[in-house]
């Protein structure tokens, strides 16, 4: 799987033969490899550099494999970390994928495994990009939810037959008690009322008022 830009890999491993074995091999196909000897260092280093993978052996002098992957995956931006090892089995693997890691990849006494392990990070390193861009995607998503729950919640309609009487104009609600019809409609929506008087009412209510012809 081919992926933009140089790789940055941390191994963990305090076999010195094979972690030089494992940088030599991943340098010439374009990774830049850091190694570390201990579960301490190894978790040191990490925390200070920007990786985009770490394996880890199974065996280390002070911390397992599994303990590392743990303290890793609970940070903010844990880059895929992987589990390289001679002397797992499938219960340590069911435990290492639980923790979080990527893949566990089993150093068979064929070397084979050297031949697949760009291959494995690469898909590791993609894989991890393919589930941030999904939790982003949905927090993004569960945000707008959010933003449109409150935008209609504000938004107040009427609709349907409203109960008006034909004397007095006023309005039924709901309930069955009767207001004022701009009473009604300020409660139903968002609407707001002015009071002036038409030229028929004032009319009515104001005679004296009016000009003679």
């Amino acid at each position: 799987m081919k992926l933009s830009g140089t790789i940055r890999v941390l191994y963990i491993e305090d076999d010195a033969g094979l972690a030089r074995l494992i940088e030599k091999r991943l340098s010439r196909e374009g990774f830049h490899v850091d190694l570390a000897r201990t579960g301490a260092d190894g978790l040191a280093e990490a925390g200070k550099q920007g990786y985009d993978a770490i394996i880890v052996d199974y065996n280390l002098p002070d911390l397992d494999g599994l303990e590392i992957i743990r303290r890793i995956n609970q940070w903010e931006a844990a880059p895929a970390v992987l589990m390289l090892t001679g002397a797992g089995n499938e219960a340590v693997a069911v435990e290492a994928m639980k923790l979080g890691a990527a893949d566990y990849v089993v150093k068979d006494a064929e070397a084979g495994y050297l031949n697949l392990i760009s291959t494995i990070i690469g898909r590791a390193i993609e894989h991890k990009r393919l589930v941030e861009n999904k939790k982003q995607w949905d927090a993004e998503r569960e945000r707008l939810i959010v933003e449109l729950k409150e935008a209609l919640a504000n938004v107040k309609r009427l609709s349907g037959l409203l109960p008006i009487c034909a004397a007095c104009k006023k309005v039924r609600d709901d309930q069955g008690y009767w207001s004022q019809v701009e009473v009604y409609i300020h409660e139903h929506s968002e609407a707001a009322f002015t009071h002036s008087i038409c030229p028929d009412c004032f009319t009515k209510l104001y005679p004296e008022h009016l000009r003679p012809k």
